[in-house]
């Protein structure tokens, strides 16, 4: 479901029907924006939005707990575990008083909404409980929008949540949150050299693109300091070569073993062995190379073209340049 047809829905929840809805995601897919921008649209209204990750919580005493701050701000006196029969809005803190006090009901009226945020790592399946929790919180009239990417969830895991998200869940919204122009935009002065092959090593992913933009800056920075001019080919290929590095050395590091496609050479792996600091930096270079190769003959290369990606990975690593400014140099990607 696209970004315009999620945020109709979600300026339209709080006064739906719906109580507990899911937004699911990749990673980097641009759901945090999403809830960024539908909160913006309530800063001037009568409606408080509480956000807590998931990420490590292992009962529904901690995620009461981490609200329960969230709900009350100044009651810093609390430092030990709230436990979930303290519905975090039904209660109104005075924080000299101890956590039996707080079991005086004394309902908030503003409209509430809480967006629990990485419900992959959370630590616990029991979502008997979590559904039991959840329905709760909503009994003192607040909504609930919970943010996850079930692709990272464990194959028994999915298992078991897919027999209760129909229970748990009024509405599952799938985030196809993916704008080429949004891309186009973040890659900044080297926007026009954005191609097809960009947006696929980019992975739709907007995290990484921005991993990839903000590398790309630092080389430009570097290069600027060495009063290096990029040709309109070289920008192109320094594009190319530093979203093929940033995409695989964060996406395709664990694909390394199920690799079954052709390797450096004996002599290219010797040289690029010898000029690695260690093994781990041979490995991730070796694998980035070998990633290179499904794209070879999209784009221009050069039979040391592994020297950039280790150029590369030392700059990104270490912030050692000149690996990869010989490269520039020699390769006539200066004016």
């Amino acid at each position: 479901m696209n970004k315009r047809n999620i945020l109709d829905d979600l300026n339209k929840f709080i006064d739906s029907e719906y109580n507990i809805i899911l937004l699911d995601g990749p990673w980097g897919s641009g759901k945090t924006y999403l809830l960024n921008e539908y909160v913006n649209n309530y800063q001037n209204k009568d409606v408080r939005f509480y956000y807590v990750s998931l990420h490590g919580m292992k009962n529904i005493d901690e995620i009461n707990t981490n609200l329960f701050m969230k709900v009350h701000p100044d009651a810093k006196n609390i430092t030990s575990i709230v436990p979930n029969v303290i519905n975090p809005f039904e209660e109104e803190v005075d924080t000299k008083k101890t956590l039996a006090y707080l079991l005086k009901i004394n309902k908030i009226k503003p409209d509430k909404i809480v967006i629990l945020d990485d419900l992959e790592r959370y630590a616990s399946s029991d979502y008997d409980a979590f559904l039991s929790y959840l329905t709760n919180l909503i009994a003192t009239g607040c909504k609930i929008i919970v943010v996850s990417n079930l692709l990272d969830f464990g194959t028994s895991e999915l298992f078991l949540f897919n027999t209760y998200k129909e229970k748990i869940f009024d509405r599952i919204y799938k985030a196809e949150l993916f704008d080429k122009d949004v891309l186009n935009a973040k890659f900044g002065k080297y926007e026009k050299y954005v191609d097809d092959t960009i947006v696929d090593l980019s992975k739709q992913n907007y995290r990484l693109i921005e991993k990839i933009v903000t590398f790309l800056d630092e080389i430009s920075a570097k290069l600027d300091l060495n009063s290096i001019k990029l040709n309109e080919k070289g920008a192109r290929d320094l594009l190319y070569y530093t979203t093929m590095f940033v995409s695989t050395y964060f996406e395709s590091r664990r694909a390394y073993l199920n690799k079954v496609c052709d390797r450096l050479s004996v002599e290219q792996e010797r040289d690029l062995k010898s000029r690695s600091a260690s093994e781990a930096s041979f490995l991730d270079v070796n694998l980035i190379c070998i990633e290179h190769i499904n794209y070879k003959l999209k784009k221009p290369h050069y039979d040391d073209e592994y020297l950039i990606f280790l150029g590369l990975y030392k700059a990104y690593m270490y912030s050692e340049y000149e690996l990869l400014l010989d490269f520039i140099k020699k390769h006539k990607f200066t004016k």
